[in-house]
Parts: structure tokens; C-alpha cells; sequence
């Protein structure tokens, strides 16, 4: 985005971009913190969404408690963005990495002890309102470093040596639960389940994502901000004077992006509460889980690595676009595997969907930054970040109210064989919505930074 020319900024800030653009890494230590900082936080984060969906299962969880929790999880992890953008504009992106890194250790210390899906729902709401405030912090601290011609490339490097790193955790993982002396949970054909003897394996991945974030947190006091805190931007001024509202109405690329980023991301979210339940009764082992992934994280690393690239090279328009289709094959897999019982469809189908989600995830957040300018970067895509959290709890829980409603109408119990019939069409449904939600990002601007952000002239 070219020059801001808020009238208050521009009176209020030193304008430094020039600074920025011109430093990059520069040396080992600084290299090795921030690829530190990288794999920590993909290692634990992975540990998180790989499963923590299934202790909810295990924990009894109906598919309205469910997609219950996993709404709270969405919106905790997006809702309170906004603020912790802008703390990171204005006080700095280590210290918000700093409160970040620490409430993921303690939540994730915390979490195995849940007795009842509804203690999961409480620590998820902390783990993810606090702890994911490390998402705008670290994508400012990227954007920071990076030209913008190049931004989506280096962004996709960094993120992606993060992600490999995950592989090798989850594979050990996987293989020291089966390895531990609870077994696998499992459906029987009388209806009744083995959920309680199961339960104590969840120690395993949570204590392990604690000691991560902890080892992390070292890391990150080493890094080397390139981004100077600038005089304060009062927020009680920014409020004054319309805030995101402003904000917003004066960036017209980041206007049409916002609405059409909120829609998918609610088709992206029905099936989010769904797939835990497929897994569970199509995989054997903690390992195939495991396998299912890392066959999804190593194309992701790949996707935001060379997405990343063709983003900047062929438009990162068109990245988001063939990649958020790609994301509709992930439902239709999920189905196949639900039929035949054959958990090489699940395993299979996460390789576009890795491709496609690494992809997009490192455009997006690049799209948004080019939507934004050096005073701004936080705000913006926490503003983002917020519209999709809201758009994914009102997905999901939409999901589990319906799947819910369908079994009470037919008389179904969730752990019958009948509730697979359920979850088959409601993966069709979801499906043919992401192809749809993909199509409309045809409406986005190729490249906000060809626009300039609208001046507004403020009196006090």
C-alpha cells in the first residue's frame, strides 16, 4: 500500500520505511532466533491442532459440544485480535510475543487435566484469546524484514521451516502414545466406547507443547526488532476518530477483501467440527494419525514456501483463489474415507489440502500486509484475523446445531453407525460451499499496492 496519509500519523509518527526496507537478517544469531522462534511455535501450535479436537471426543463431547468447542477456539483465536494488533503497533511486536508464548505453556499445561468437554471450552478460551495473540505479532515481525516485492517469499520461508520442524514432533508423538499403556479410542459394536481408559494418553502431546512454548518463549527474547515502536498512537484517540471503522473505510482493497475472506472462512469452519469424528472411525492408531499430519504438513510447508513465490511472481490474487478450491477436495476425501472405511483417502487428501493451505496462508497474510502500511501492518491483519474468527464460530456452531438437531429428529445416538449417514451429506453440503466461497475471490484487487490509502482529514 502506498503512503498513508492519516493526518494524525503524519503528524505524530517518524516516518522510517525507508530503515526497514533496507534491513534484513543479518547475521547468524539473528538468523537463529528467528528460525527458532519459527519451529517453536509451529512445533507447539501443531501439537495443539492435532489434538486437541480429538480429546473433545474423548472427553464425551456431543457435535453440538463439539463445534461448541471449536467455535469458542475460533473466535478465541481471532475475536481479540484487533487488540493485540495494535499493542503490537504500539508497544512493540516482542512484548506481545512474550504474553503470547507464555499462556500457551500454561494452558497447555493445564489442558489434559479437563475432566468434562466444558473444562476444555474454559482453557481453549484462554489458550486462544491470549495465546494466539502471537499471530499478528509474528506476521508484523516478518513483514517488518521484508521488501514488498518479496514479502509472500519470505514469509513462506520462514513459516514453512516452522512446519517441517512440526513433522518430526507430531511422528514422535504418535508413536509414544501408541506406545504408552492406554489404547486407542474406539467405538464397539454394542454402542459402548472405551473414551475414559483413553483419556490419560492426552498428557503426552499437551505436556510436550508446554515445554515447547516455554523453550520458545527463551528464544524469542534473542530476537531483533526492525520495527521501532513510534510515538504513541493513543487508542483512546484512534477510537475518537473511528478506529477500525476508519480504518477500514479508507483502504478500498482491504474494504472488498474483508467480506469475501469472512464468507469462506465460515464454510472453511463447518467441517471443522466434523472431521474429528470421521478420524476416529477410520483410523487404528495414534501413528496413522500422526501419518495423516505430517502427510498434511509437509505439502503446507512446500505451499507456503513455493506459494509464497508464485504469489509474488504471478499475483498473490491468484494464489488465494486456486488454493482456497483446493481446499473443497479436503470435504470430499473426509466423505470417501467415512464410506469405505479406507483411511488412505484421509491420508491422501491432505496433500492438496496441505498445498493449498500453506499457499494461502502465507499469501493472505502478505495480501494483507500489502494492504496496509509500516504504522499499520498489525492492525490491518488483525482486523483480519478478527472478521474470520467471528465468520468460523458462527460456521462451526452452526455445523454442530444442525448434525445435533438431525440425530434428536431421527432418534440417532452420535456413536451409532446411522450418524455416519449425517456426516457424509453435511460433508457434500460443505464441499459445494467452498467451491463456491473459493469462486468469489475473483472480486478481490490483484495488487492493493497499486492504491493509495484514502485521506481523511480529522478535527479535534
Amino acid at each position: 500500500m502506498k503512503e498513508d496519509t492519516l493526518e494524525h500519523i503524519d503528524n505524530n509518527i517518524p516516518k522510517n520505511s525507508d530503515k526497514i526496507k533496507k534491513d534484513s537478517i543479518s547475521g547468524t544469531r539473528e538468523k537463529a532466533t528467528i528460525w527458532g522462534t519459527s519451529i517453536g511455535w509451529a512445533a507447539g501450535r501443531s501439537s495443539i491442532f492435532t489434538f486437541l479436537s480429538y480429546f473433545g471426543v474423548v472427553l464425551g463431547a456431543s457435535p453440538l459440544e463439539q463445534s461448541i468447542l471449536t467455535s469458542v477456539r475460533n473466535l478465541g483465536s481471532n475475536a481479540f485480535q484487533s487488540v493485540w494488533g495494535w499493542l503490537a503497533d504500539l508497544r512493540g511486536r516482542k512484548l506481545v510475543l512474550t504474553i503470547g508464548f507464555s499462556t500457551l505453556a500454561i494452558s497447555m499445561f493445564f489442558a489434559p487435566f479437563s475432566q468434562n468437554p466444558m473444562d476444555l471450552v474454559i482453557i481453549s478460551i484462554i489458550l486462544t484469546s491470549i495465546g494466539f495473540s502471537v499471530i499478528p505479532a509474528w506476521n508484523a515481525f516478518l513483514g517488518d524484514y521484508a521488501f514488498e516485492g518479496v514479502r509472500a517469499s519470505f514469509i513462506g520461508k520462514i513459516n514453512s521451516i516452522g512446519t517441517l520442524s512440526s513433522i518430526f514432533l507430531i511422528f514422535a508423538l504418535g508413536v509414544l502414545m501408541d506406545a504408552s499403556p492406554f489404547p486407542f479410542p474406539q467405538i464397539f459394536g454394542d454402542g459402548s466406547n472405551n473414551y475414559i481408559e483413553t483419556r490419560p494418553v492426552f498428557f503426552i502431546p499437551f505436556l510436550s507443547s508446554a515445554i515447547i512454548f516455554v523453550l520458545t518463549i527463551f528464544i524469542s527474547l534473542f530476537l531483533v526488532e526492525k520495527y521501532e515502536a513510534k510515538k504513541k498512537i493513543a487508542i483512546g484517540e484512534e477510537i475518537h476518530t473511528g478506529g477500525w471503522r476508519t480504518l477500514i473505510a479508507r483502504n478500498e482493497p482491504f474494504r472488498r477483501l474483508l467480506p469475501i475472506d469472512a464468507f469462506f472462512k465460515f464454510t472453511m469452519s463447518t467441517a471443522w467440527p466434523i472431521f474429528p469424528f470421521v478420524t476416529l472411525r477410520v483410523a487404528d492408531s495414534w501413528s496413522m494419525v500422526a501419518f495423516m499430519w505430517i502427510v498434511f504438513h509437509l505439502p503446507r510447508s512446500i505451499g507456503q514456501s513455493y506459494g509464497g513465490r508464485f504469489g509474488d511472481k504471478y499475483g498473490k490474487k491468484v494464489v488465494i483463489i486456486l488454493s482456497r478450491l483446493g481446499y473443497a477436495i479436503v470435504p470430499l476425501g473426509y466423505a470417501l474415507g467415512l464410506v469405505t472405511g479406507n483411511p488412505l483417502f484421509l491420508i491422501g487428501v491432505n496433500i492438496p489440502g496441505g498445498l493449498a493451505f500453506g499457499a494461502e496462508d502465507t499469501c493472505i497474510a502478505a495480501y494483507s500486509l500489502d494492504c496496509s502500511t509500516e504504522e499499520t501492518k498489525g492492525r490491518y491483519y488483525s482486523m483480519l484475523l478478527t472478521a474470520e474468527g467471528f465468520c468460523a464460530f458462527a460456521g462451526s456452531l452452526s455445523a454442530g446445531f444442525i448434525m445435533d438437531l438431525w440425530l434428536r429428529l431421527e432418534g440417532i445416538d452420535y456413536d451409532s453407525p446411522e450418524f455416519n449417514v449425517i456426516l457424509f451429506w453435511m460433508l457434500m453440503v460443505i464441499m459445494i460451499l467452498r467451491i463456491i466461497a473459493g469462486l468469489l475471490h475473483k472480486f478481490i484487487y490483484s495488487n492493493p499496492l497499486d492504491f493509495t490509502l484514502d485521506q481523511i482529514q480529522y478535527h479535534y
